[in-house]
This record gives C-alpha cells, sequence and structure tokens, in this order.
C-alpha cells in the first residue's frame, strides 16, 4: 500500500475519535495532502470505519485478488526466458 494513503488514513482515524466531522476533514487535509489525491469518499468512508473500531489502515483482502511473490530468483527466470525465445507469450511464461 502506498505509504501516503496509510499516512492519510492514519489522519483520518484521529479526526474521527477526535469527532471532526467529514467535511471539515476533508478540508483540512485536502489544505495538508495537496500533491496526493484525496477522495473525498475515503473521507466519508474510513471514519465510519474507524469508529466501529476498526484499526488496521490497510485496505482488506478482496476475493480472487491475486497473491504475488516477486524475488529476484523469479526476475531472472523470466528474464532467462525472454532471453531464449523473445516470442514467448505470458500464458507460457506463467506456466
Amino acid at each position: 500500500m502506498q505509504e501516503s494513503k496509510k499516512e492519510q488514513r492514519g489522519v483520518i482515524q484521529f479526526f474521527a475519535t477526535e469527532g471532526v466531522r467529514s467535511g471539515e476533514m476533508h478540508q483540512r487535509m485536502k489544505a495538508v495532502y495537496r500533491e496526493y489525491s484525496l477522495c473525498r469518499s475515503s473521507v466519508v468512508e474510513w471514519p465510519k470505519r474507524f469508529l466501529e473500531r476498526r484499526e488496521l489502515l490497510e485496505d482488506d483482502a478482496r476475493r480472487g485478488q491475486a497473491h504475488r511473490v516477486i524475488t529476484p530468483e523469479m526476475i531472472a527466470e523470466v528474464n532467462a526466458l525472454v532471453l531464449d525465445n523473445s516470442r514467448i507469450t505470458v500464458d507460457e511464461i506463467n506456466r
């Protein structure tokens, strides 16, 4: 997860426990996080989650979401496959 989103959710969590309303929360955060995208719906949804005793700042795993593990060994193996056959397809690499 992007660190900026995690940080923003931490601020939302703090504001929610302080009783700051979502409209004011959004305005205050927009002033601070100018260079980052700040979705108004996030400033509405996340306080509800935190007030329902949610503690984690990360997204929940989604059903069917792929689990990715990228290691230097895997990168080297794929690189070798592509160097050996420049016409290899993604499906062939996945096997």
